[in-house]
């Protein structure tokens, strides 16, 4: 009881460095310990579902059980870029197509107040807005017209959601320097940078560079990282170079980047971390206590 009772305590402490997790919840009859959230590191601070909706019974049990005992929150992610794609894919236009935002505000808006009402049919502490963007110098004037439009649809339907759920996280996943409206940032708890892609640290450091050069401000900014396939022929995701990435950076994010201090670590993947003979989630583990030395 005495150990729970501190480890809410160390979550509630806003000045700790937050790590997240993104947790393939697709199998719904499991094989093993990895594929339940019960068995999660204690210390993470939120955990986000892959598969958010058509939960079963044990999986709301297991939701209820982290939040109650662990205050370990649970989300999802809801990504703009998916949404422009299956706009795209219905009208059988190039899925990289800039939709003409007068025709596309109802889908979109039909699609945010979907997946919105994930949240309350579940209890959701938050969600993640997945967003990753073009960068608008190479767009025509009328490209760039469509995609500021559907940007600011886009941002004003998840604020106004968020000035009336304001208990609920909200955080950023993605590339923020590609947002036209920048202020929208405000709205976030953290912000995800993506380093799912690179190759060695220098590209780590590069990423974060290009997403806090402008209008974040004091807001949290964090590193996601990816633990490797469980597909051994899978050589590339989850490696820097022949190195593990939750390796690397649970030694990057200790140190400041750019004068900035890294706001977090997020593990794509997470699961995957489970499989270790000496100890389960063994690098997740690594990057909450390389963080926040005082967990135990």
């Amino acid at each position: 009881t005495k150990y729970l009772e501190n480890l809410r305590q160390y979550k509630a402490d806003a000045e700790h460095e937050k790590v997240y997790a993104w947790f393939d919840n697709s199998g719904k009859n499991p094989v093993s310990r990895a594929q339940h959230l019960v068995d999660l590191p204690d210390s993470l601070d939120v955990v986000s579902l892959l598969c958010p909706d058509n939960l079963l019974d044990w999986e709301i049990r297991e939701m209820a059980e982290i939040r109650m005992k662990k205050d370990t929150k649970v989300i999802y992610d809801i990504s703009f870029d998916s949404i422009k794609v299956a706009y795209n894919r219905q009208q059988g236009s190039l899925l990289n197509v800039e939709p003409v935002s007068e025709r596309f505000e109802d889908f979109l808006m039909d699609s945010l107040l979907n997946a919105l009402k994930i949240m309350q049919k579940y209890n959701y502490d938050g969600i993640c807005v997945s967003y990753t963007g073009r960068k608008s110098t190479h767009m025509t004037e009328e490209e760039r017209n469509e995609y500021i439009m559907n940007e600011s649809l886009f941002t004003g339907i998840i604020k106004d959601w968020h000035i009336r759920n304001s208990g609920k996280l909200l955080s950023f996943k993605g590339k923020p320097q590609n947002l036209y409206f920048k202020t929208f940032l405000k709205e976030c708890d953290i912000i995800w940078v993506l380093g799912t892609q690179v190759t060695n640290k220098d590209m780590l450091t590069y990423e974060y560079s290009l997403a806090t050069a402008e209008g974040v401000d004091d807001i949290p900014v964090g590193m996601i990282v990816s633990m490797p396939s469980l597909d051994t022929s899978d050589k590339i995701t989850g490696y820097l170079g022949s190195v593990l990435a939750v390796d690397v950076v649970a030694e990057w994010a200790i140190l400041p980047q750019g004068g900035k201090q890294v706001g977090g670590v997020g593990i794509h993947n997470v699961s995957n971390d489970y499989f270790y003979a000496d100890k389960n989630y063994k690098y997740t583990k690594k990057i909450i206590s390389s963080l926040n030395p005082s967990v135990k």
